[in-house]
């Protein structure tokens, strides 16, 4: 019965190791994909390539958050115009939402990525949930970005060169590009990366099995055992277990026999 328990034990153990094992390879490629996510965050917070003209256009040129660029009345070349640090001559409001909430988004990322420094200070449940709550917040700011950037497609730049029938919402003869594609699909790879962050925080904190535990209370028992026999031979007085004493009374009953035929 010990060897059996002893076996199971084991078999736990390892168990329990290639399931701690498998959870901090997961925990490094989310790690990984955390750092790919921070660094699309910013290419779609920089590239002027949210949305643009086509083939039908009135006017070459494309658009971002913050900066849109128009072809030159010559055609050499596209005259780019904006700066986030001149947060005031962006072109309507809409878009001065849409890059703050952006921004805000992938500074939460990159403020994820530094609190990886806190795995060496708290404990690993604890990190996991800090990024998690971050990215969910991000995820949030990229959602709201992505939301309200459509609302300022009435502005006189994005008219002339999407016509004049691009209103609020309606882009015109413009059409989608990359950067804005992207940026809908990091709202869900966001959502995905806090979910699986505050799931490898609930199973960091999950207690040893319960063998485990038996295991320590199988070993107490044996320990106590044995400090009872000790005890008992010191005081003078042995403890006999029921084998012992069947042994005894086998060896005395035996010795009364003996005793019976030499008599005779």
């Amino acid at each position: 019965m010990e060897h059996e328990v002893a076996y199971s034990t084991e078999l736990t153990k390892i168990h329990h190791t290639n399931y701690v094992r498998n959870s901090r390879a997961i925990a490094v490629l989310w790690g990984i994909f955390v750092v790919i996510y921070a660094i699309l965050n910013i290419v779609v917070f920089i590239q002027p390539q949210w949305f643009g003209d086509t083939g039908t256009s009135d006017l070459p040129g494309f658009f971002g958050l913050w900066r849109y660029c128009e072809l030159l009345t010559d055609g050499s070349d596209y005259s780019c115009t904006g700066d986030f640090l001149e947060f005031i001559k962006i072109d309507n409001p809409s878009f001065q939402a849409a890059s703050i909430f952006v921004g805000i988004a992938a500074l939460l990322f990159l403020v994820s990525i530094v609190c990886f420094l806190l795995f060496f200070f708290l404990n690993t449940a604890t990190v996991l949930q800090i990024c998690g709550w971050f990215q969910i917040i991000g995820a949030l700011c990229m959602f709201l970005g992505c939301t309200i950037f459509p609302s300022g497609w009435d502005s006189p730049a994005v008219r002339r060169v999407c016509g004049y029938d691009a209103g609020k919402y309606d882009i015109g003869l413009c059409g989608l590009r990359w950067a804005y594609i992207l940026a809908i699909v990091l709202i869900f790879d966001a959502i995905i990366l806090a979910v699986l962050a505050f799931v490898l925080a609930a199973k960091q904190a999950r207690l040893l099995p319960e063998i485990y535990k038996a295991e320590k209370v199988h070993h107490g028992e044996i320990h106590n055992g044995f400090h009872s026999d000790t005890m008992s031979k010191r005081s003078g007085h042995p403890a006999l277990s029921e084998d012992h004493f069947s042994e005894y009374s086998h060896h005395t009953e035996k010795s009364k026999r003996s005793s019976s035929i030499r008599a005779i």
